[in-house]
């Protein structure tokens, strides 16, 4: 570090000026006695600020070496700053580093459970999926159809019934089911036949033997003792289906029937035409 010269030198210059009087040779010695001083003097001013630094960062240090962990640098304002430019900014010593503490966690809720429970898959299910598709079924369905067919009445009746409950889509679903009613009927089952011809009616409405499940029901009734009732389901044949055979067996039986001759208004739908 270097030293400050003693300030006797400028008592020396005055002294000089004083001797010499108006000497010209004096008066350049003793403005470069002043040009030195001035010199000395803003060294100085340079050195007492260096000073300031130096003694700020072992301050800064020894807070720092001091401090508990964790706990964050807080930097100390360098004495001598300008403290009329209202910047309000601190310095941060030179060789310290910043450091940022995170803010504490806010507490978490426990995690809902979100998993699903496995469950078995149905094993028809799966079978019906591994096959290729809509022509394997139907072609399992017509040979268990033809294979039903082969059996004795009541047997057949019941292998037909299984056969349209397990596939209920099958285009031959709502004939299948006219023949268990026959095969019932064959097996001296009039009232199951007839359930099963009110079936086509109601849940194959489209099945090109509804005409001729409407007759069948239409003789149910009769056997029953119920003339109104077979009137009403003839005349929806009459009606529903006037240019077919069962239309023209249904105006024979009409004419046969005692009491109101001609077709009363059907009760079970509106009227269709065509077979």
């Amino acid at each position: 570090m270097k030293t400050l010269r003693p300030t006797s030198a400028l008592a020396a210059a005055l002294l000089l000026s004083g001797c010499a009087g108006t000497d010209a040779v004096a008066r350049r010695d003793l403005e470069s006695l002043r040009g030195e001083v001035q010199a000395l003097r803003q060294e100085n001013v340079q050195l007492t600020r260096s000073l300031d630094q130096l003694a700020t960062r072992v301050d800064a240090l020894a807070v720092r070496t001091a401090r508990p962990a964790g706990e964050p640098v807080r930097a100390a304002p360098v004495p001598g700053a300008d403290a009329g430019s209202g910047s309000g900014s601190t310095v941060v010593p030179e060789g310290l580093a910043v450091v940022k503490v995170a803010p504490p966690k806010a507490s978490r809720a426990p995690p809902v459970p979100t998993s699903t429970p496995l469950l078995e898959p149905d094993a028809a299910r799966l079978d019906a999926m591994a096959r290729k598709g809509g022509r394997d079924l139907a072609g399992d369905a017509d040979s268990e159809l033809k294979a039903a067919r082969r059996r004795g009445p009541l047997a057949r009746a019941h292998a037909l019934e299984d056969v349209v409950s397990r596939y209920p889509r099958h285009p031959q679903a709502g004939g299948a089911l006219r023949e268990a009613a026959a095969a019932y009927a064959e097996a001296g089952r009039p009232e199951a036949a007839c359930t099963l011809e009110r079936r086509v009616v109601d849940e194959y409405p489209a099945c090109e033997q509804v005409s001729d499940a409407l007759l069948q029901i239409a003789s149910c009734e009769g056997r029953k003792g119920a003339p109104d009732l077979e009137r009403r389901y003839l005349s929806r044949v009459v009606n529903d289906f006037p240019t077919s055979l069962a239309a023209r067996l249904a105006r024979e039986r009409l004419a046969s029937i005692p009491g109101r001759p001609g077709a009363d208004p059907s009760p079970d739908g509106p009227a269709r035409s065509g077979p």
